[in-house]
């Protein structure tokens, strides 16, 4: 597979969340694993970041750097909004997701995107 497909394949994957972290807030906590959410190189996506393929050129593109740092970012929200999910607190829960969470989303998803673009412009 190549960074580009990994990217957008990615970007679905971590959408997929945003389902998951809804259904804690509105109750249907399932007891998922906060600490392996938490870690951002435990996904798909962070096996992929954090793996041997990239090359060093890459590794140190401001793209990179970028994604790398909100995606740390984003796996930190997801964790809080299941922590307070997991203590009842769903209001708190329900703010951090629609507020915090969905802003922190959409960075990470923009600047995937333009590293995405820019991959395809380098092939």
């Amino acid at each position: 597979m190549n960074d580009v497909v990994d990217i957008e394949a990615a970007i679905g994957q971590h959408a997929v969340w945003m389902t998951h972290l809804r259904n804690a807030v509105l109750g249907a906590y399932s007891g998922m694993d906060r600490e392996y959410i938490r870690a951002d190189n435990q996904c798909e996506f962070g096996k992929w970041l954090y793996g041997s393929h990239l090359s060093a050129e890459q590794r140190v593109s401001e793209y990179f750097q970028a994604v790398q740092r909100l995606h740390a970012e984003f796996h930190q929200l997801a964790a809080r909004v299941l922590d307070l999910a997991a203590s009842g607190r769903m209001v708190e829960a329900y703010s951090l997701l629609y507020g915090e969470y969905v802003t922190m989303s959409g960075r990470l998803v923009i600047a995937m995107r333009a590293w995405q673009e820019k991959l395809k412009a380098g092939q």
